[in-house]
């Protein structure tokens, strides 16, 4: 019983779908640190130069150092020291992770609990540190009342579970491939041939049937009349980031894992396929729209975001220098619970924007104005049944 009015008049026709949850069944939350700030950096130089100060400090200095508070049970300052000294420290376990959408930062992850971070997921991390991939970010229940569903994105890399895509939420993670099983926290020890699809074959041998198709089980695989794992991940994003799918089963999307309706006819699948691959390439940052377009930033100066005031189409960050034709859509777009083209400055006051961020801040403005071009796009190839 709700303490709210919610319309679950459509939820017969929504459960006709299948779950992410079923669809991808190797998941689980992203990493939980319980020390952010202390653990999660901007740059892989500053991880480094935390842990080596950490390690010089005793405990108690340096618990005042970095403003750790209290142990708790699953992390404690001993237990971090000792975690880091069981490889050395080995700074090659310094790791690129998705903090929130289009923010990527480092952290040094050793995949080992109640050490440096208190729940590094291991089972599921190291599916992203074994070779190349590709993953699913979303929630199970929304606790955000205030905005209609949007917790969704894609990564390639490791994810916070506090901060991924909402700091409301638990962020769950579904990798496309799992691997075989290697030593915790190395890079590079799998490769593409030893992956295999974390997909429900029951599920997909469905969808197979339905669109008289086969299922591809590698890349080259692929043609007309066979689809990928990577197809399958395209088609639900492209679905999840209908307007009209998010209108229509709102209340029923925030209540649990994301569901999807099954493709009608092989027409339909294919231009989902598509939108949805061209949304993936944006919001992993490898889309060639984002190098043909960009936003202005003219003036010289030091870079150091003082400020972040919005004034017509100019985002500016100190007295002389902005972000100019920024435009409304891109400004206040919103991805889970964020509004990146805003919290990504807000995240880097005082700080001093290097080259390669300025340049990603003005790719990002490009990724959400394209986001809500193909998101209109999208409707037009999912007709709904509402009855």
């Amino acid at each position: 019983y709700f303490f709210t009015p919610r319309d679950y008049s459509l939820e017969s026709e929504y459960q006709k779908g299948f779950s992410v949850k079923d669809l991808m069944p190797v998941a689980s939350s992203g990493v939980i640190t319980a020390r952010d700030r202390f653990t999660i950096h901007h740059s892989a130089a500053e991880v480094r130069e935390t842990i080596e100060t950490f390690l010089r400090l005793s405990d108690q200095d340096a618990r005042s150092r970095f403003n750790l508070g209290a142990d708790v049970q699953n992390w404690k300052v001993s237990l971090a020291r000792k975690d880091l000294l069981a490889d050395g420290p080995d700074y090659q376990r310094i790791v690129p992770i998705m903090y929130r959408p289009f923010d990527r930062r480092y952290t040094y992850y050793t995949g080992r609990s109640k050490g440096f971070h208190c729940r590094p997921l291991e089972k599921v991390m190291r599916h992203f540190l074994a070779g190349e991939n590709i993953g699913l970010v979303t929630i199970r229940r929304s606790r955000d009342a205030q905005q209609n569903w949007g917790e969704i994105f894609v990564s390639e890399e490791i994810i916070s579970g506090a901060t991924a895509i909402s700091s409301l939420d638990i962020n769950y993670y579904f990798p496309l491939y799992v691997y075989p099983d290697t030593d915790s926290g190395q890079q590079n020890l799998g490769d593409r041939s030893s992956r295999k699809p974390n997909l429900n074959m029951d599920i997909v041998k469905e969808i197979a049937a339905n669109l008289k198709m086969k299922f591809a089980h590698g890349e080259e695989q692929r043609g007309n009349d066979a689809f990928s794992a990577e197809d399958l991940l395209d088609y639900i994003y492209a679905v999840f980031h209908s307007p009209s799918y998010r209108e229509t089963y709102g209340e029923l999307l925030k209540t649990d894992f994301p569901r999807a309706p099954f493709p009608q006819d092989k027409k339909q699948f294919r231009s989902l396929v598509k939108l949805g691959a061209d949304l993936r390439a944006l919001h992993l940052m490898k889309s060639k729209e984002l190098n043909e377009r960009a936003t202005a930033y003219p003036e010289a100066g030091d870079h150091i975001v003082r400020w972040v005031k919005r004034e017509k189409d100019k985002v500016r960050i100190n007295k002389t220098q902005y972000f100019a034709e920024i435009p409304d859509v891109a400004w206040n777009f919103h991805i889970g619970g964020y509004q990146p083209a805003q919290k990504y400055l807000k995240d880097r006051k005082d700080r001093k924007l290097t080259l390669d961020e300025r340049r990603h801040y003005q790719k990002i403005i490009v990724a959400l104005v394209e986001t809500e071009k193909t998101m209109q796009k999208i409707d037009a190839h999912l007709p709904l049944r509402t009855s």
